[in-house]
């Protein structure tokens, strides 16, 4: 079958992100935390990992007050 995709959403009930963190939260080095907490290197691993390696989609869905979702999508 083709375009068959397998979706997962991971989904939390945390305070959700306003639309400025929103498109930042997968560059290299960048965090809303403390200096010296964290590198700021996880999303943007994960989405190279998803998008290069494995030709997928990593999306993010948020609002303040919200929550976030996270969207993975990879091809079958």
């Amino acid at each position: 079958m083709e375009n068959s995709h397998v979706v997962m959403e991971i989904e939390d009930n945390g305070p959700g992100m306003d639309n400025d963190i929103q498109k930042r939260i997968f560059e290299p080095f960048f965090t809303t935390k403390e200096v010296g907490v964290g590198t700021g290197l996880g999303l943007s691993v994960s989405y190279f990992i998803i998008s290069e390696n494995h030709a997928g989609i990593l999306s993010v869905d948020s609002a303040p007050g919200r929550g976030t979702v996270f969207t993975i999508k990879l091809p079958l």
